[in-house]
């Protein structure tokens, strides 16, 4: 058998690749990550949605100048809690 990641002749009888590691086999607990990653996409994608429209609200306010400060303080704060949140997120993928 050849191994699929890295090309090695391997053991028909083998779990993993020698060379690599890789499973010769799918589990089915390897593909269950993958079915959540894509529900979880469909949520980050909704609730970012949904962020969009709330900002676009503010910000025709905020153009009216019917804005009260803390309210604007407190839209800056969530938006650099959510980009710390996102880089720190990408740095452990």
């Amino acid at each position: 058998m050849i191994c699929r990641q890295c090309g090695a002749e391997i053991s028909d009888k083998a779990i993993v690749c020698y060379r690599c590691g890789q499973a010769t086999a799918d589990t089915a607990a390897s593909r269950a990550p993958a079915r959540r990653a894509a529900r979880l996409g469909w949520a980050e994608a909704l609730t970012g949605l949904l962020v969009l429209i709330a900002a676009a609200l503010l910000m025709s306010r905020a153009a009216a100048g019917q804005l009260p400060a803390p309210v604007s303080y407190a839209v800056a704060a969530l938006a650099a809690i959510v980009l710390i949140w996102r880089i720190a997120r990408r740095r452990r993928t």
